[in-house]
């Protein structure tokens, strides 16, 4: 007995959904090199951010597998629909790092507050963990204001549209921070922060080494002390 969890299961690539298919029908699995099937016994949660029923239309996702796993169908509204829960989810996260991480919960400027509950947040809920978790570690003093937040943040106005601008130049030379550059900067903070200990550097970031190590070799950090 259990739960099996699929995460995103609109990701799952044509040529592998039938066998997730054969499972939930025949509730036998096969180890790879194994001649014997092993019965399982499990309740299917799936989640995705796809419109699984278009993907269907457009040949991505198997119509079988579909209507297997579509017994009971709950939708949760994205993020942008769910307006002040963003500040919930922002109180939420604030406590869960800092207790993760050892530091007290981060302050929000009534202005950086307004920016985060006018941006659209594609990424959804992911996103804004993403963010939480960056800002613990980018953050200098403890308090985040407007000037903390990524610049596609701060120009979001209520509507999720970016503030008009008579100077278009002057738009495009905004400084524009990568997820990659805040990632960056956000592992060479911590190795400073732990002074290069990546059992600590991890743990501050709420990776696992071997993830780590991926990432240092990804943006060529050297790794100093270990």
């Amino acid at each position: 007995g259990g739960v099996l969890s699929l995460d995103e299961i609109g990701e799952l690539p044509l040529e592998i959904q039938p066998f997730l298919l054969r499972v939930l029908e025949e509730r036998v699995v096969h180890r790879i090199g194994d001649s014997r099937g092993r019965p399982v016994d499990v309740r299917l949660v799936a989640s995705t951010n796809r419109d699984l029923k278009q993907e269907v239309a457009a040949g991505r996702f198997r119509s079988d597998l579909y209507y297997r796993i579509g017994a009971v169908s709950i939708r949760v509204p994205a993020l942008r629909e769910r307006g002040e829960d963003v500040l919930l989810l922002v109180e939420h996260f604030n406590r869960q790092i800092a207790g993760k991480t050892g530091n007290d919960p981060l302050e929000f400027s009534n202005d950086a507050l307004d920016a985060l509950l006018a941006y659209r947040w594609p990424g959804n809920v992911r996103e804004l963990k993403n963010l939480m978790e960056r800002l613990h570690v980018l953050a200098s003093n403890g308090t985040i204001s407007l000037q903390d937040l990524p610049w596609e943040i701060t120009v979001a106005d209520r509507n999720g549209s970016t503030p008009h601008n008579d100077n278009p130049t002057a738009m495009l030379e905004a400084p524009v921070c990568t997820f990659e550059d805040g990632e960056r900067q956000a592992i060479r903070n911590a190795l400073a922060a732990e002074n290069g200990n990546l059992s600590k550097v991890a743990q501050r970031l709420g990776i696992s080494r071997p993830t780590l190590y991926r990432k240092l070799e990804q943006y060529g950090i050297r790794r100093g002390f270990v």
